[in-house]
């Protein structure tokens, strides 16, 4: 698994679920409630998205794996 940089997903994305199609960097659906990000993409046609919840702000991470 490869590390995904979503940064640029936290001005226009924060505090929403966020719904990515297979390539994991498309977003599909977004939305205040999992379930109603879920619903937006089951209706275009993702049984599966990737979901994430994108937190209010960006803060630094330190550590390891």
């Amino acid at each position: 698994m490869r590390v995904k940089n979503w940064t640029h997903l936290f001005p226009k994305f924060a505090g929403l679920w966020v719904a990515f199609a297979k390539d994991e960097q498309t977003v599909i659906s977004s939305a205040k409630s999992l379930e109603y990000t879920v619903k937006m993409a089951e209706q275009k046609g993702y049984k599966m998205p990737l979901l994430f919840k994108v937190p209010m702000e960006s803060l630094p991470y330190v550590g390891s794996f």
